[in-house]
C-alpha cells in the first residue's frame, strides 16, 4: 500500500510540473504573439491558425483571397489578428488585381472592416501605393491609407498624408500635402490622356 502512495505522489507531482510547465510556456507564446502584432488580447484566443488562405466570392466570381502566415481568432469579438497579411482584391468589373500585404493586420467581421500596419504596400498593374496604415471597409469597398502615403507609377510619383481608394468606382483620392509630379514623355499615360 505504501508504495502505491509514493507512486501517486511521484505521479501528481510529475503532472503538476508538467502543467506549470505547458502553462507557462503557452503564455510565453501568447505574450511573444501579442508584441509582435501590438494587441494584448492573445491570452483570451479562441483559435490559432497557422498558413491561412481564405476566400470569398459573388455570383460565380473571386472578390479576394486573403493570405497570412499565421492568425488568431477571438470568437466573442469575431477579431482575427493576423501575422504577415497577403491580399488579393479583384476590382470590378474588369477583374483588375490589387495586391496588397503588410506585417499586422486586424479583422472584424462584426464591422466589417480589415485594419493593416506597418509598411503597408499596394499594387496593381498601373503603380504602386506604400502607406503606415490601411484600413479596408467592406461595405464601402473602400481602401484608406494613411500615415506617409507614397505613390508611384508609369510617368508619376507622389505623396500625401492620406489617400483613399474607391474600388467601386476604381478612383484614388489623395488629402493632405499632396505633391504629384508627372514626367512629360508619359503625361497622356498617367492622366488618361486629360491635361
Amino acid at each position: 500500500m505504501r508504495k502505491w502512495l509514493i507512486w501517486g505522489a511521484l505521479l501528481a507531482l510529475l503532472g503538476g510540473g508538467l502543467y506549470y510547465l505547458q502553462s507557462s510556456v503557452e503564455k510565453q507564446i501568447a505574450d511573444e504573439v501579442s508584441e509582435a502584432i501590438g494587441n494584448n488580447a492573445k491570452t483570451n484566443v479562441d483559435l490559432s491558425l497557422k498558413g491561412i488562405e481564405l476566400k470569398q466570392g459573388e455570383a460565380g466570381k473571386e472578390l479576394w483571397t486573403l493570405k497570412a502566415t499565421n492568425g488568431w481568432y477571438q470568437k466573442d469579438e469575431s477579431i482575427i489578428d493576423l501575422a504577415e497579411p497577403d491580399i488579393t482584391y479583384f476590382v470590378q468589373p474588369d477583374r483588375d488585381k490589387v495586391h496588397i500585404v503588410a506585417p499586422n493586420g486586424t479583422i472584424n467581421q462584426n464591422k466589417g472592416v480589415a485594419r493593416l500596419w506597418g509598411d503597408v504596400t499596394v499594387t496593381n498593374q498601373k503603380g504602386t501605393i506604400t502607406s503606415s496604415e490601411l484600413t479596408f471597409e467592406d461595405k464601402k469597398k473602400l481602401l484608406i491609407m494613411t500615415g506617409n502615403v507614397i505613390f508611384t507609377g508609369e510617368g508619376f510619383n507622389g505623396s500625401s498624408d492620406n489617400a483613399s481608394w474607391n474600388l467601386k468606382e476604381n478612383t484614388i483620392t489623395a488629402t493632405g500635402n499632396v505633391v504629384v509630379n508627372f514626367r512629360a514623355e508619359n503625361l497622356d499615360k498617367a492622366t488618361g490622356g486629360e491635361k
